[in-house]
């Protein structure tokens, strides 16, 4: 019941994305870890995904009860924990990755995690944005450092097989499942290996990746035929 939940909230998040047609992309990791006391830092590209260059500015969303300092950088300024809005915009070049943002959350306390929400949005047109929840974490259960997994999963679109790059000595439980959450392969990888889907439907799945019985992620995954 907990997964059908998960991919019925990826469902709707897929469907919003898709309806959005944002002309900006990014793709955080699930969460980003650091030892209490110490400061924890996200940082990921924002790409540019139409065929002109824009001029994007971010928008930081931070719960009132979260008590914790939190910054952000955007391009070459940073900002303090009372910026909510770059008054600075960066351009990103059509088709183009921009490696300037990072978001730090100071002085980390014991076995927590907060969530941030952070939106970059074209400065001439504030419905053009995407908008992304980042969670930072001094639990070392979450910590992908402590997992130490290294796989890589594609082509994404899929046409007929689909190849996992697993290089960890830890097993981990590979599975996909369809858009009611129903699990539809099931696997438990221990080197790289190939999978046909040539007999899946066509259409959106999920896969997860499990390992020491911790859920590292789950991602979207699309076949076609």
């Amino acid at each position: 019941m907990k997964m059908k939940k998960i991919i019925l909230s990826l469902f709707m998040l897929v469907s919003f994305t898709a309806f959005s047609q944002s002309s900006l992309s990014v793709q955080p990791d699930s969460h980003y870890y650091s030892v209490p006391g110490e400061t924890c830092t996200a940082h990921f590209d924002v790409t540019n995904t139409s065929d002109k260059d824009v001029s994007v500015i971010v928008t930081k969303y931070q719960s009132p009860e979260d008590t914790i300092m939190s910054t952000f950088c955007w391009g070459i300024t940073c900002y303090g924990p009372d910026t909510d809005v770059s008054p600075n915009a960066v351009v990103i070049p059509a088709g183009e990755s921009f490696d300037g943002f990072s978001g730090y959350l100071k002085d980390m306390p014991e076995e927590s995690a907060f969530v941030i929400n952070y939106c970059f949005a074209l400065e001439n047109d504030s419905l053009d944005k995407v908008c992304t929840d980042v969670t930072f974490t001094s639990i070392e259960d979450l910590s992908v450092h402590e997992l130490s997994v290294n796989y890589e999963v594609y082509p994404n679109p899929v046409k007929d097989v689909l190849h996992i790059d697993y290089n960890t000595s830890t097993p981990a439980e590979f599975s996909i499942y369809d858009m009611l959450g129903n699990r539809v392969y099931d696997d438990v990888l221990t080197s790289s290996m190939s999978l046909n889907l040539s007999s899946f439907e066509p259409g959106i799945y999920f896969y997860t990746l499990r390992v020491q019985g911790k859920e590292k992620e789950v991602q979207k995954l699309v076949i076609t035929h």
